[in-house]
């Protein structure tokens, strides 16, 4: 029994690594947001344990085990949140900088304006002679 135990515990850290690595685990389902559990079982010999938990949770394992759970669901209602959120610091971002390249856009206008208007000829007044210099 202590050898089965062992196993099974060794088994559960490495599932506990994996889930927690969760995007960066070979084992995550990105279409479907789940870690493919069922595979994960079979990878490391637990087919045993697989049928198990299919007949507790129903097939097929992966959907019907994860939406079970309360902290899967909570993860993937903060997953979209912070997806949304995201995405609308991307808008602001993308107006922002929109804002700013209009301002520098204005601004190199003004300032070849500016250059248009120091190459034009001034025109200089010149005084006539004071009537008092006149001898």
């Amino acid at each position: 029994m202590a050898p089965r135990h062992s196993s099974n515990v060794d088994l559960f850290k490495a599932l506990q690594e994996e889930v927690a690595a969760w995007e960066a685990s070979p084992y995550y389902l990105a279409e479907d947001e789940l870690f493919d559990l069922e595979r994960f079982l079979k990878d490391r010999g637990a087919d045993d344990l697989c049928l198990q938990l299919e007949q507790v949770y129903g097939r097929p394992l992966n959907i019907s085990f994860w939406k079970t759970l309360l902290p899967y669901h909570k993860l993937r209602r903060l997953r979209l949140k912070i997806r949304q959120d995201e995405a609308e610091h991307d808008r602001k971002r993308a107006l922002y900088l929109e804002s700013v390249n209009e301002a520098r856009r204005t601004l190199r206008e003004l300032l070849e304006m500016l250059a248009e208007e120091e190459k034009k000829p001034r025109l200089h007044l010149v005084r006539p002679p004071d009537s008092s210099d006149a001898p």
